[in-house]
């Protein structure tokens, strides 16, 4: 059997760290050893289970997940870290000590992506500022509205005269472009690169 990447999650958010560790262990090559909702717990978790790679967020109350990985990687230089938010501080991680910065909002596929590259390949993964690079369709553009409008998939169907499977398909290629996980994440990605009026959501 081939070696399987060893992951911590780290997240003060127990719902967020549990679901997210979930997701990544339906990849075949992923073993999520731990789980830490406490982030006093890291460095002693790490004495006794030492990962490939640590899934952290950013910001966990009075924690700071950029301080959390100098400290880390002065006891555990090995071990790479992905810091992670909601937030765009994909410039703030990369100017840390942290191997890849990756948006919670990305498709598990793209996360696992960035794991696969830091841990095989010793790679850094930080996002650009042209991180937008495929154009939506005029289709999708029309389905991102309509989402934006909070329309169901029946009633996008209804409205552009296509099927539901195929507006279907148009959501997941969307969220694949826009790099987000949800509708929500797609319509409030919309909002930020102005294919979408925020007067409207």
């Amino acid at each position: 059997m081939t070696h399987r990447i060893k992951l911590m999650v780290v997240d003060d958010h127990s719902m967020v760290a549990t679901g997210l560790a979930m997701e990544l262990k339906e990849q075949q090559d992923f073993q999520v050893t731990e789980v830490v909702t406490v982030p006093e717990q890291v460095i002693d978790k790490l004495s006794k289970h030492t990962p490939d790679v640590i899934l952290m967020d950013i910001r966990m109350g009075i924690h700071n997940g950029i301080k959390m990985t100098e400290e880390i990687k002065s006891q555990f230089p090995e071990i790479k870290i992905v810091l992670m938010s909601g937030y765009n501080m994909g410039q703030l991680a990369k100017n840390s000590k942290a191997d890849a910065f990756a948006s919670k909002e990305e498709p598990i596929e793209s996360l696992a992506s960035t794991i696969r590259k830091v841990c095989l390949e010793s790679a850094t993964v930080f996002p650009t500022d042209n991180y937008f690079e495929e154009k939506l369709t005029d289709t999708e553009a029309k389905v991102l509205k309509l989402l934006g409008d909070d329309l169901t998939r029946k009633e996008i169907a209804t409205a552009l005269c296509i099927s539901e499977k195929t507006v279907a398909n148009h959501i997941t290629v969307i969220l694949r472009k826009l790099n987000v996980r949800s509708r929500i994440g797609a319509v409030l990605k919309g909002v930020e690169l102005g294919l979408i009026d925020s007067s409207s959501v």
